[in-house]
């Protein structure tokens, strides 16, 4: 698969519904609080779905990979995943909101996952060089979708818990996307 159709692939992976994410839900009659589910819970769930994902595939990454650099920056993600997806699950957790419940069917979920499972598919057919570029490829392009997803969110969360959470992983992402980035550009070299 090309990078520019991976790229096609995993643009829209939080794009389409991210703009208002984390928008304050319309509260039900009488209820109290506007942003306990509905989208924030929407939003969370799919990134503890990533989180879980990019766990996943960089244990895949470690495995594989051919780079020191790549074995190296997959170990990162395993390592720091689970404490930044313990915080989505606390976050989630004080809202009241079920991360499992939370996770609509959507068309755009069902594409979600579908794409998940592909890109899976696709990486445990590759080993060494072949594997490294394309999972820095996956790896910088889903940061980036991530990114774009909660700077545009970001502006629009009420929650003080969930901003907060939001310019947290704003931070983590684009530290991430840097490194990403320089990896890949020293894994790519001057080929294609």
């Amino acid at each position: 698969m090309s990078r520019t159709r991976l790229a096609a692939i995993l643009v829209p992976l939080f794009l389409t519904s991210a703009p208002a994410a984390f928008a304050e839900a319309p509260a039900a009659e009488g209820a109290a609080a506007p942003e306990h589910g509905g989208q924030l819970g929407d939003s969370l769930s799919e990134l503890h779905a990533v989180s879980q994902w990019a766990v996943t595939l960089s244990e895949m990454a470690d495995k594989r990979a051919q780079s020191d650099l790549v074995k190296n920056y997959a170990r990162s993600i395993t390592t720091a995943n689970p404490p930044l997806d313990a915080k989505i699950q606390s976050v989630a957790k004080t809202k009241g909101i079920d991360l499992a419940a939370a996770a609509p069917q959507t068309e755009q979920r069902k594409s979600m996952n579908e794409r998940m499972k592909a890109e899976a598919t696709l990486l445990g057919s590759l080993e060494g060089d072949a594997f490294d570029k394309e999972y820095m490829t996956l790896v910088t392009n889903t940061q980036q979708s991530v990114l774009n997803m909660l700077k545009a969110s970001k502006g629009s969360a009420k929650d003080p818990e969930a901003k907060q959470l939001m310019n947290e992983l704003t931070s983590t992402i684009q530290t991430r996307l840097k490194t990403a980035q320089n990896i890949m550009s020293k894994v790519y070299g001057n080929q294609i």
